[in-house]
């Protein structure tokens, strides 16, 4: 784990415990240099992640938030994604990455969301995941907590369930079968790599219920599972497009 990455964990830890709650209220999102034309970007981005998190509406990733989101907001900070290299060029001034960090205010938000005709969701259950893989090379295997040949793509998955404020479930690699638990919902999908499609293709079920996407990148395709459970378990519209 890279020195930059356990830093970030350790604020976003720290916010955690001071709520004493999940962290549903805040959003991190990748801009461009600390101007003021990039921040609104990405508060609107991240007021539309909360937004999602809070209801499990995707549909919510598309809300005209941009005009109110500075009014929502708490605080932020931002975190140099280049922290351990040298500053070169213009990326010491405009051009440099940082994840913004924000976090808005409870009651604003729950108000926001009331307009849009939704609330906030509670008694969310996990997510488990069972999930075939078969890569570029035509090569299948099974996606695990502690597997060696997935782990890019676990990672991709367990981002989108954080981004998105829900917790995973995935199988150990030397247990056979993991039974449904009361307190989850059970997922399986299958991913492949389709050059037709020119990208990974997923698609998922859960009970009767299937949905999917095509022709994206796998984080694309894990942000697509995601939203589709959330929609499934909070009675919303399935997506039909990954989440950007």
């Amino acid at each position: 784990m890279s020195r930059l990455v356990f830093t970030f964990m350790l604020l976003l830890a720290g916010a955690v415990h001071a709520q004493d709650r999940p962290d549903l209220y805040a959003a991190t999102h990748l801009v461009t240099g600390r101007e003021m034309v990039t921040r609104i970007d990405g508060l609107a981005a991240g007021l539309r992640d909360v937004l999602v998190k809070l209801s499990g509406d995707p549909a919510l990733l598309d809300a005209d938030v941009a005009a109110v989101a500075p009014d929502l907001l708490e605080s932020y900070f931002y975190l140099d994604r280049m922290s351990d290299l040298p500053h070169h060029d213009e990326q010491g001034t405009r051009d440099r990455p940082y994840f913004l960090h924000m976090e808005f205010a409870p009651a604003k938000v729950d108000a926001l969301l009331l307009k849009f005709g939704d609330h906030v969701w509670h008694g969310r259950p996990r997510l488990q995941v069972r999930l075939a893989i078969t890569d570029q090379s035509g090569v299948h295997y099974k996606m695990t907590s502690d597997g060696d040949d997935d782990e890019r793509h676990r990672q991709g998955l367990a981002a989108a369930a954080e981004r998105f404020g829900v917790r995973l479930l995935l199988v150990a690699d030397k247990v056979s079968a993991d039974p449904p638990l009361p307190d989850a919902m059970r997922i399986d999908g299958d991913m492949h790599w389709s050059d037709a499609d020119f990208g990974w293709v997923g698609t998922w079920r859960s009970g009767d219920r299937k949905w999917g996407i095509k022709g994206v990148s796998f984080d694309a395709a894990y942000r697509n599972l995601v939203l589709g459970a959330m929609a499934i378990a909070t009675g919303h519209a399935i997506p039909d497009q990954a989440a950007q």
